[in-house]
């Protein structure tokens, strides 16, 4: 699948086209369900914490939920998340991944939402990796680890 140029509205207000945000390799874009919730807040930490592994490896990465742009600011604010932050909130991106629907938080309760998932980009805005209903912090090396195989073959 390749995503169109569109542009799109980070937390900070601007608006910006998808290829501005892509590194000079690629892009991690993770879609997570909602700001303030727990999953969404230790995933948001871990991979700013991790922010100059990706860079290192010349991979941007930005973050997607439907929240507003305001309630996506107060987000990154904070949590003083170090990574852009897309207000998908005509679900656009999510749509076009397929990701809107009934969803199980981690205690167990269903509701309607978007699909944690992660996928990987390449310079040309072709999706070239997915990761499907991941783990909010553990699929993180994961997706570094399919970098480095990518750079490294």
């Amino acid at each position: 699948m390749t995503l169109e140029n569109k542009k799109y509205t980070l937390d900070t207000g601007e608006q910006i086209y998808l290829s501005n945000l892509i590194g000079s390799r690629g892009l991690v874009l993770f879609f997570y369900p909602k700001a303030f919730t727990p999953g969404c807040s230790r995933e948001i930490a871990e991979y700013s914490k991790r922010k100059d592994e990706f860079i290192s490896l010349q991979y941007n990465i930005v973050g997607v939920s439907a929240d507003t742009v305001e309630d996506q600011n107060k987000f990154a604010c904070d949590l003083a998340v170090d990574v852009p932050l897309i207000a998908d909130v005509e679900k656009d991106l999510v749509n076009q991944f397929n990701l809107w629907g009934e969803q199980t938080n981690t205690k167990g309760e269903k509701f309607i939402g978007i699909k944690r998932s992660t996928f990987i980009i390449n310079s040309q805005l072709e999706v070239t990796d997915e990761f499907d209903g991941v783990d909010p912090v553990g699929h993180i090396q994961e997706v570094l680890d399919r970098i480095e195989s990518k750079i490294n073959n």
